[in-house]
């Protein structure tokens, strides 16, 4: 969950990693020191999105 800038551990609710209003992560580990949990939130602008929401980006870099 991201709140006030940060991204909180769901399990703990501690601080694990500084979010910038403008940051996009996808399919990145934030790792919990706490709990020893990694976690692959989606990210986008911010603002993490549910598990039903598609991430807004289409298609991918292709590797020729």
């Amino acid at each position: 969950m991201v709140r006030n800038g940060w991204y909180y551990c769901p399990v703990c609710k501690r601080k694990v990693q500084k979010i910038e209003t403008d940051s996009i992560v996808f399919e990145t580990p934030l790792y919990c020191r706490s709990c020893k949990l990694d976690f692959y939130p989606t990210i986008y602008h911010g603002r993490e999105l549910d598990d039903d929401e598609p991430f807004p980006l289409t298609g991918r870099v292709n590797d020729n």
